[in-house]
């Protein structure tokens, strides 16, 4: 995938548009469960062939990938260099993960409405929330519905 890069700041990103005629590689994935307690003697063959576009994406043309680089939401799971796969048809909700445009700069922070104000709230004490004030330039460019962070 090449990147459609745009502005850079502080927390930079990377943006890839989701191209249904390029198909990830199906990945094989066996039927037999996990145990994450104790272990169970794993079956020795591939069941089937799983395409993670069929998970990961319900909207092709409104799917963008995004590489975060920050550590801003690192207690929400989204760790410097993961890849978010984001939905700009989807309406952002109270309590949403979703990437915004503040003044012009790009974020990812959770939307929370306090007192009938709009917040971007950071998940890492190091960073201050964003209060949504009526003379910045503020858009919800899109909502986050997966997180994929490297093992």
């Amino acid at each position: 995938m090449n990147p459609l890069i745009f502005r850079r700041s502080e927390n930079s990103f990377e943006f890839y548009r989701f191209d249904p005629h390029t198909p990830l590689q199906k990945i094989p994935m066996y039927l037999h469960t996990v145990q994450a307690g104790f272990p169970s003697p794993a079956e020795d063959y591939i069941e089937v062939a799983i395409d993670l576009n069929k998970f990961l994406v319900d909207r092709p043309s409104s799917t963008f990938y995004v590489r975060v680089k920050g550590l801003s939401m690192i207690n929400a799971g989204i760790m410097d260099n993961a890849l978010l796969v984001i939905d700009r048809s989807e309406k952002p909700k109270d309590g949403k993960i979703v990437l915004a445009v503040v003044n012009g700069e790009f974020t990812v922070k959770t939307i929370q409405k306090i007192n009938g104000e709009t917040y971007l709230m950071p998940a890492n004490e190091a960073f201050k929330p964003i209060k949504v004030e009526p003379e910045m330039q503020f858009i919800v460019w899109g909502v986050v519905k997966y997180i994929i962070n490297e093992a």
